[in-house]
């Protein structure tokens, strides 16, 4: 994927989804081997465009913050 479009890919699909763990996301982003997804979203959640929560079972979830929304305009209107 060119420079930027993964992370258009990715935080479009939570826009779209709302809340998703990440082998969830991984399956939606056609993303391999799907427990790299794990460390992937994490280093978006350290950027500050993802908010990171557990479920009541205990499992992660990741959500879109406003951050990540307007990092996701901004990469639609520079792609």
């Amino acid at each position: 994927m060119r420079f930027n479009q993964r992370k258009l890919q990715s935080l479009a699909i939570f826009e779209r989804h709302g809340p998703l763990n990440p082998p969830v996301w991984a399956a939606r982003a056609a993303f391999y081997p799907f427990r790299s997804a794990f460390s992937y979203l994490l280093r978006l959640h350290r950027f500050g465009l993802l908010c990171r929560s557990r479920d009541a079972r205990g499992r992660l979830l990741y959500s879109l913050s406003a951050r990540g929304r307007k990092r996701l305009n901004w990469l639609r209107m520079h792609s």
